[in-house]
């Protein structure tokens, strides 16, 4: 059954924080269309961002920008990406699965940027890529960011471009979450200018590894995760069903075996693993920070009443934990830096299982957030169940904007996109038709149709849950209802072959096994070590 709970902003400030205020944020404003016009568009991704990562979504960390935009808006409590940074950046663009579009060549499909230019709107991007060539091969008329995957949000690397050409990193007075923001300013101006509507994506690299922060950020949340991440995931799952993110039946999943009680860790691990938390928790709040720039800059030209804001995050928080153990040091500068942990990792993407590349819960939910009061017309801070997943992102954005998404494009072979418009849920409507939504990344794999879940944990056992009361994922259905898993196993196979057009090694049988999920990269804490 589909909920769609209203919530007041009441609800919000239980989270502790100091909301921000954006000046009359869902108010019309005086020179501002009442929604004639074709609206703005301001897409925004963030990168390895758990479940309960920002305060409408039950963080304690403070986000009071992203939770005016809730307040104001609509949050998604059943949202999803494709569990991995690429992949979603790809079905984000095009529409489509990863595998379908021609993977991060993207020949065969179009981006929202390429849509929306050929309907009249200037486009821009700022930050990571990640994909093949650059984003002003895609329809982006500038670009400003880093085309690897990840880099030093201090010092930065080779591969950063300003409207396709190589752009040298200050040595001193850079930080990347700020500065993508700054060139996304300075676009909104040039593409103002044009007296066109806009489309601007803003791609974070936050709060992707390596893990540092500007001093100031640090500052504010040093020590205060030295309560553990047993304490913090029951303090979010609590504050989840207190805003009506999460029902308040939910039954949590429980801390995994690979993960240790917080109190069985040694003192020093204690307070390096404090450190880390400290330090992610400084990222984030830097990306509200930087939003809320954002924010500002819309309302002072009266445009965000008719712009269409998304936000969304790639994936899951990240558990694999890539670098040395670091104990004493605060990393507020280029040359230190902590890797990402995967007891945290299980904190922040509560109340659900694994992480980042997992096609559970945990690695595929985001918290979303759409703010449009020109053109929702669902009561401010409503609260939507309804599953969605980025491929739903180009066909929304195409419906808002009237553009076309086209069947031919010049040097590439285009197929069709597997998302659907979303604007009937931005009207009221309590259900969307849409096939079941197919989940694959490496050798992980997933298939949600209605209430159920198909998930295999890197192509062993399948595995059945019915998320509609196990959200979490805690009840193996797959023994109770075989004759379920082999339709929806079928299922999963004929879109893999037909709507992907995977290799045949990709939808090979899974192996049978008993034995319990773990990965190679995960933090080995009984290995650990202190280092200086």
């Amino acid at each position: 059954m589909i909920r769609v709970k209203v919530l007041s902003f009441v609800a919000v400030l239980l989270l502790g924080a100091c909301v921000a205020s954006i000046a009359g944020a869902d108010q019309p404003d005086d020179n501002q269309s009442n929604g004639n016009q074709r609206p703005n568009i301001l897409v925004m991704m963030v990168d390895d961002l758990g479940f309960s990562d920002v305060g409408c979504f039950g963080s304690e960390i403070e986000t009071p920008n992203l939770d005016s935009l809730a307040s104001g808006g609509l949050r998604f409590s059943q949202f999803y990406n494709t569990a991995k940074c690429h992949s979603s950046r790809v079905s984000l663009l095009t529409g489509q699965y990863c595998i379908a579009a021609g993977d991060t060549s993207l020949k065969h499909a179009v981006t929202s940027a390429e849509v929306l230019a050929g309907s009249g709107y200037a486009t821009a991007m700022t930050g990571k890529w990640h994909l093949k060539d650059q984003p002003t091969d895609f329809g982006f008329q500038n670009y400003f960011g880093h085309l690897s995957g990840a880099c030093n949000y201090f010092s930065g690397d080779n591969t950063f471009r300003l409207n396709g050409e190589p752009w040298k990193v200050p040595e001193q007075g850079f930080y990347t979450t700020v500065a993508n923001v700054d060139y996304g300013l300075r676009f909104l101006d040039e593409m103002r200018d044009s007296q066109k509507p806009w489309y601007l994506y803003v791609a974070f690299n936050a709060p992707h590894a390596p893990l540092h922060a500007l001093p100031e950020d640090y500052a504010k949340y040093k020590g205060r995760y030295d309560r553990g991440w047993d304490r913090v995931r029951d303090e979010r799952i609590a504050m989840q069903k207190r805003l009506g993110v999460l029902p308040e039946s939910l039954e949590p999943s429980p801390r995994p075996d690979h993960v240790p009680a917080w109190n069985d860790l040694e003192s020093w691990q204690r307070e390096y693993e404090a450190n880390r938390m400290a330090t992610l928790a400084a990222m984030i709040d830097r990306v509200d920070q930087e939003i809320g720039r954002l924010m500002e800059n819309l309302k002072e030209h009266g445009e965000l009443e008719n712009t269409f804001i998304l936000f969304v995050s790639d994936n899951g928080a990240c558990p694999y934990d890539r670098r040395p153990v670091l104990t004493d040091v605060e990393p507020t500068n280029a040359k230190t830096m902590f890797g990402d942990s995967t007891g945290w990792a299980w904190a922040r993407n509560s109340p659900f299982r694994y992480y980042k590349q997992n096609q559970f819960e945990g690695g595929i939910s985001t918290p979303a957030i759409i703010h449009w009061p020109a053109g929702v017309t669902q009561p401010a801070g409503a609260i939507v169940d309804q599953p969605a997943h980025l491929v739903d992102v180009l066909p929304t954005l195409a419906e808002i904007s009237g553009a076309s998404i086209p069947d031919a494009f010049a040097g590439r072979q285009l197929r069709p996109v597997s998302g659907v418009s979303l604007r009937s849920i931005f009207n009221g409507a309590t259900s969307l038709e849409r096939p079941p939504i197919h989940f694959l990344f490496g050798a992980d794999r997933g298939l949600r149709d209605g209430d159920w879940k198909l998930v295999s944990f890197q192509s062993k056992t399948w595995e059945l849950y019915n998320l509609a009361n196990d959200r979490c994922e805690n009840h193996n259905l797959a023994d109770v209802y075989p004759e379920r898993v082999q339709a929806m196993v079928k299922q999963w196979t004929t879109m893999a072959k037909e709507v992907l057009h995977a290799e045949q090694k990709t939808y090979a049988d899974v192996k049978q096994s008993t034995k319990p999920h773990r990965h190679g990269g995960w933090t080995k804490y009984k290995l650990q070590k202190p280092t200086g």
